[in-house]
């Protein structure tokens, strides 16, 4: 080590650029958990909706000629009941079971 110049170090602790102090942290923590929480409440009140509106037959196109199968909610019965005509890909369930875990109970 001859010849060698060394400077002297000073340790100034741990709070250098990446340092959060507690309080930091959790502030840091709770605001993911809040904007991770309103991502969540969004989303499913916008399925929710959307899943509504699929529970309950479109109103009746008299010019409709098909006969296809979807199963909706029947509000008078309170079941999820067939139905035949002509549907959206959006509209309707394609099973029964789907219909009753999505619009029963509801």
């Amino acid at each position: 080590l001859r010849g060698r110049h060394f400077r002297p170090f000073t340790f100034g602790g741990y709070k250098n650029f990446n340092y959060l102090s507690p309080a930091r942290k959790m502030q840091k923590i709770l605001q993911l958990i809040f904007v991770v929480s309103f991502v969540i409440l969004a989303c499913r009140a916008s399925s929710e909706e959307e899943m509504q509106d699929r529970c309950f037959p479109p109103d009746e196109d008299p010019r409709c000629r098909a006969n296809g199968r979807r199963y909706f909610y029947d509000e008078d019965k309170k079941r999820c009941k067939l139905f035949r005509g002509c549907w959206g890909p959006d509209e309707g369930y394609y099973s029964m079971r789907e219909c009753r875990s999505n619009c029963q109970g509801r």
